[in-house]
């Protein structure tokens, strides 16, 4: 099981803001995943994981946005 932040699962949870803004919220997560790396918080293997679930959460956002349109 990973053990990941849970502000940072919080915010990739965030599905109505993820798709609002697939891109930027993608940013975020990626920012807050390096910087949590940067404090010795997560591995380079759960910021691996955590890079990879941003940016699968943005393909998913992009494809719920539009279908919605």
């Amino acid at each position: 099981m990973l053990n990941l932040p849970a502000a940072w699962l919080a915010e990739l949870n965030d599905q109505s803001a993820l798709v609002a803004d697939p891109d930027g919220r993608a940013a975020v997560l990626a920012e807050i995943a390096i910087s949590a790396h940067r404090r010795s918080d997560v591995d380079p293997d759960q910021l691996a994981d955590m890079l990879e679930f941003a940016e699968a959460a943005r393909l998913w956002a992009l494809t719920e946005h539009e279908e919605a349109a």
